[in-house]
């Protein structure tokens, strides 16, 4: 049997305008798991950022390979994408059974079954479901209707089969198989730690995450279950030996929780392979770090790792369920923003919120004079949350909110701020565009342009990286294409003209 799995990115510039992903990890695992059960089959992955018109080369894919099964992902900001892809597919091989997995269509699946883009959602981790339904597939020549952990329809009706558990023994699973992939034509894409995705490698150590941030797609798995540091380094070692990489990056929701967990895989990691590097662009959570794990993270050649603030406000902290303790996370991301390269992720426009609070945020990020990449997102509002529940949407709301998830985390200055907050009444969205306006256009001028903070960050990055590194961290960060080393040039001069003297 011919399997064909894509993963939709927009990677015209619509949406983009700087080229930046990761290898389809989630495809590569249900293959492998696929594959097991089933040697014969013959699967195939496509990811669409590597290609350069994706459309004509999927018709050409599909013309010759002509796969019984196709199965598409794509996060929730590509659904556009995902659409035009399904709807290729449904013209060029008409035959074929299309299924659909990962965070939008587990989101939206009553909006993708309705407009018949696909036959079938698989819902939730897909390894098990999956391989189950390519044997009854192989078996029967037709798609499961009652398999747990997938959603069709059933008539004139959305047929929900019950949720498949969650794998408990997660070692259990294979290795994402990274024989489907071509590293190379991941040339000139940067992973999301800023560096080369053909150079580098993904893994996952654990999945799930004991915290509820309401916005969070897996806010209702309040679970960690964490691979066995043996089987860990041993993937890496493998992908070391076969494919000569040695830039490892982590894709866990949380690394550090339990935090001896996260302690013992990194030891490992230090014993078994001297000379690699790592990278956390998320999963480390701020205010369980302590300078033990800094140590180790250092040990294991660590350059560049995310910290996650979202607010300020002790009152929404509790609010949107993250339970920072804002004093722990600011002392340990001025430790550890000093000692690598550090991005600093910060939300505002959640329900409720003041202006007063917004300001707060910012605040907070303007006293962290070592960060590389402060970044400021407008609160996103997914379906299937409990911050969708929250605020309780009507039909046209929904529509709106659903609309949003369609545009940039970052909407590049200049451009009108798509904010839910307008549609709905002060009580519970106190904050409207013409503030998220106000406050992005400080944010960029106060936090992002401080000329102390510019001058730190490029003698911390400097220890790491080449001047292309660096010019390639800019353009992702400012979303520019055309930013190169003159226009490094030019912010350092910005920088020393305008500020104090370089901070130790």
């Amino acid at each position: 049997m011919r399997i064909l799995l894509i993963d939709a990115e927009a990677c015209d510039g619509a949406q983009l305008t700087s080229r930046w992903s990761h290898h389809p990890l989630g495809l590569m695992h249900i293959a492998a798991a696929a594959r097991r059960r089933f040697p014969q089959l013959d699967i195939r992955i496509f990811h669409t950022v590597t290609a350069a018109d994706p459309q004509r080369e999927l018709v050409r894919l599909l013309d010759a390979f002509r796969p019984g099964l196709v199965g598409v992902r794509a996060l929730s900001i590509f659904a556009d994408a995902f659409s035009e892809i399904c709807r290729l597919v449904r013209r060029t091989r008409p035959d074929s059974r299309i299924i659909a997995g990962g965070p939008h269509a587990s989101a939206s699946f009553e909006d993708i079954l309705e407009r018949d883009e696909v036959d079938l959602v698989v819902h939730g981790e897909g390894e098990e479901t999956f391989t189950e339904l390519v044997g009854h597939l192989m078996a029967t020549g037709a798609l499961p209707d009652t398999l747990p952990g997938t959603i069709l329809r059933d008539g004139g009706r959305i047929r929900r089969n019950p949720a498949r558990p969650l794998i408990a023994d997660i070692d259990a699973n294979p290795w994402p198989a990274y024989d489907l992939i071509d590293l190379s034509r991941y040339r000139g894409i940067s992973n999301h730690s800023f560096q080369s995705a053909e150079t580098s490698a993904f893994i996952e150590s654990s999945r799930g995450c004991p915290y509820r941030c309401v916005y969070c797609h897996i806010a209702r798995q309040k679970s960690v279950r964490n691979r066995s540091p043996d089987n860990i380094v041993a993937e890496m070692e493998r992908i070391v030996d076969e494919k000569g990489v040695r830039d490892f990056v982590f894709v866990d929701d949380i690394f550090n929780v339990p935090a001896a967990s996260g302690k013992e895989v990194l030891r490992r990691i230090a014993q078994r392979l001297p000379g690699t590097r790592v990278n956390f662009p998320n999963g480390l959570r701020a205010d369980q770090l302590d300078e033990e794990f800094l140590d180790l993270l250092e040990e294991v050649g660590t350059i560049h790792m995310a910290l996650a603030v979202e607010t300020a406000s002790p009152r929404l902290q509790k609010l949107i369920g993250k339970h920072l303790k804002l004093d722990r996370a600011r002392a340990m991301i001025e430790s550890a923003s000093r000692r690598f390269i550090v991005s600093g992720f910060f939300m505002v426009g959640f329900p409720t919120e003041t202006r007063d609070e917004a300001l707060a945020t910012l605040d907070f990020a303007r006293g962290l004079s070592h960060l590389c990449q402060p970044s400021l997102s407008v609160v996103r509002v997914y379906p299937k949350t409990p911050l969708w529940d929250l605020l309780e949407p009507t039909p046209e709301q929904a529509g709106l909110l659903q609309r949003q998830t369609r545009t940039t985390l970052q909407p590049r200055q200049g451009e009108p701020t798509n904010f839910y907050g307008d549609v709905f009444d002060d009580e519970r969205m106190p904050l409207k565009s013409v503030d998220i306006d106000e406050i992005r256009g400080r944010w960029v001028r106060e936090v992002v342009f401080d000329p102390q903070r510019i001058r730190n960050a490029c003698r911390i990055m400097e220890r790491y990286w080449p001047e292309e590194n660096i010019v390639l961290f800019y353009r992702n960060y400012f979303n520019l294409k055309s930013f190169d080393r003159r226009a490094l040039d030019e912010l350092m001069q910005f920088a020393d003209r305008a500020g104090e003297p370089m901070a130790s």
